[in-house]
């Protein structure tokens, strides 16, 4: 990486670790499952800059949030996964097609965190399967909206943050 790039993944970890403790929970009956924007910050970044600085500022934002307030060792790497998966697919498309990116990271990732907390559910809180069969509508609803409304936000910013910084 040159030290410009350097310099922006720093400057845009911070936003994102600051912007990840606005953080709210859309469904009452699955409080645990909290919105926050951050990973569009990671998401803008990657478009112009490449996937590996998203991914860089995911890691960066999830270690500082765990050390800072989380302590749930699980609850962050399920937080990296998902933002790894969304920042992938909707960057890598981002150029050929908005809704094909938009449409392949929301999916792919909500499907993806469907699995990992089948898997993770009943392990981590050592509940029956039945628990996490109880929570996949929310599991598959939040991530839906989350990631929805991430891809949404990020194609008015991009087109701003392209204008003001010339990114193209």
């Amino acid at each position: 990486m040159n030290t410009k790039k350097i310099s922006l993944v720093g400057i845009f970890s911070a936003v994102a670790l600051a912007i990840m403790f606005i953080e709210f929970p859309i469904f009452p009956a699955a409080s645990f499952l909290k919105y926050d924007p951050s990973d569009i910050i990671a998401l803008l970044v990657a478009i112009p800059y490449g996937i590996s600085a998203g991914f860089t500022i995911i890691v960066i934002k999830d270690i500082l949030y765990y050390l800072i307030k989380s302590g749930d060792i699980v609850g962050i790497l399920m937080n990296m996964l998902a933002g790894f998966s969304f920042v992938f697919f909707a960057a890598k498309f981002w150029n050929r097609s908005r809704i094909l990116a938009g449409s392949l990271a929301i999916a792919i990732t909500t499907i993806l965190m469907a699995v990992v907390n089948a898997i993770v559910v009943p392990f981590y809180f050592k509940a029956p399967f039945s628990l996490y069969l109880k929570f996949l509508p929310w599991v598959i609803a939040f991530n839906l909206i989350k990631f929805g409304v991430d891809f949404v936000v990020s194609i008015p910013l991009m087109k701003y943050l392209d204008k003001v910084f010339k990114l193209n």
